[in-house]
């Protein structure tokens, strides 16, 4: 069922009448959701779920604004959710023979040699290994070029090998890397090198990484009101407008709607197949993307344990599932993988339920407090469509 098919009644509508109610097959989930919206963690919520390629839920609840119904068209934030497919773009680029997981950054952008940078490798970018985290990379104030000297300029806080997460710094430079790698080609830039080699043939038509400034009027309809949560109240966020919305960041700036997210990673579920069986990646190519590649290493910035594998967080509820930062639900198996977004979505795939969940909220509502609506909405999918299995059996 999509909520484009279905007339949504007010959030303020009372929650499990059938009648009223898209998510009636759905009760813990839209229980999660309304929750929130309770809670003032966000005013609404699109979710996208499917389970052996087939959509079992593509819908919407509560305001995309001040009296705007959300729905599954709504062009939500993904935020780092985003990065598996940057991550995508630099494998095609591997399994094409002109990058390897040792390729150093020098070797592809050749200014970057003079710097603490030069010896940085593509494993260490997809792994966030490359000692920078948190590099200021003056998004979205600066300009793309502004941003690669910041970055490249900027002394690493870490020795190379560190287990920290990247925000950002690193995945401007994979941006890079992909437009270097092109340049013979064409002068694109890198949200035109995505929309080509991604998003055209997944027809994730709706999903851009910024918008451009003339299609603003056309898509005011569809673009969410983002908020903030300070001092238990929701205010607007500065992320909704321009330049947030329009300056390109390949590690957090991806919008669109949670269908689209849900598309991409159905494609990683077929091993790298399109739905019309295009490739897009080798089956082999997407095993070695979503393997552990980082394991059992504390990682300074989420200060927690937390495994990767090539831009896809690894299941790491062996570290704690009502800890781990960013998982995908304590009844997950062990070989799901994905990628949350910061304070506001997730997106993984589950390959031993063929199952795959997107959904993304309007509040950023604090890191404990998303963490904890995120174990919420990801435990009660799986509980509502009884799959509340571990490692150990039925829970």
């Amino acid at each position: 069922m999509r909520s484009d098919e279905v007339q949504q009644k007010s959030l303020h509508a009372p929650l499990l009448m059938p009648h009223l109610f898209p998510f009636s097959e759905f009760p813990a989930t839209a229980t999660a959701i309304q929750e929130g919206i309770d809670r003032k963690l966000h005013t609404g919520v699109q979710i996208y779920i499917a389970r052996n390629w087939t959509t079992v839920l593509d819908l919407a609840m509560g305001e995309a604004a001040p009296g705007v119904v959300m729905t599954s068209s709504t062009l939500m934030p993904w935020r780092s959710a985003g990065k598996p497919l940057t991550a995508i773009l630099i494998m095609q680029q591997i399994e094409a023979g002109r990058l390897t997981l040792e390729t150093h950054l020098c070797d592809v952008i050749h200014e970057s040699g003079l710097t603490d940078k030069a010896d940085v490798t593509i494993l260490n970018m997809l792994t966030h290994q490359s000692g920078f985290p948190q590099t200021d990379t003056g998004w979205p104030h600066l300009d793309w070029d502004q941003s690669l000297h910041a970055i490249l300029h900027e002394p690493r806080q870490l020795e190379i090998g560190s287990a920290a997460y990247h925000p950002q710094s690193s995945w401007f430079l994979l941006g890079e890397i992909l437009r270097r790698l092109e340049a013979d080609e064409s002068q694109s830039s890198f949200a035109q090198i995505l929309q080509r080699r991604l998003l055209n043939p997944l027809r994730m038509t709706e999903t851009s990484c910024g918008f451009a400034p003339e299609s603003l009027d056309s898509r005011a309809g569809q673009v969410p009101v983002l908020y903030e949560r300070d001092k238990e109240q929701l205010t607007p966020s500065n992320y909704g407008h321009a330049p947030w919305i329009i300056q390109p960041s390949p590690g957090a700036s991806l919008r669109g709607p949670v269908r689209d997210l849900g598309r991409f990673l159905e494609m990683l579920l077929r091993g790298g197949q399109t739905e019309s069986g295009q490739h897009i990646l080798s089956p082999a190519t997407v095993q070695q993307t979503v393997r552990r590649h980082r394991t059992g290493e504390f990682d300074q910035t989420f200060q927690h344990i937390v495994d990767f594998g090539l831009g896809v967080i690894c299941n790491s509820n062996q570290y704690g599932p009502d800890t781990v930062p960013y998982g995908f639900g304590k009844y997950s198996s062990p070989t799901t993988f994905g990628h949350g977004g910061s304070q506001c979505s997730m997106g993984f795939c589950d390959p031993e339920r063929g199952l795959v969940v997107a959904w993304s909220a309007n509040g950023f509502c604090g890191e404990w407090q998303h963490q904890k609506r995120n174990r919420m909405i990801n435990n009660a999918i799986y509980e509502d469509l009884g799959l509340i299995y571990t490692s150990r059996g039925p829970d």
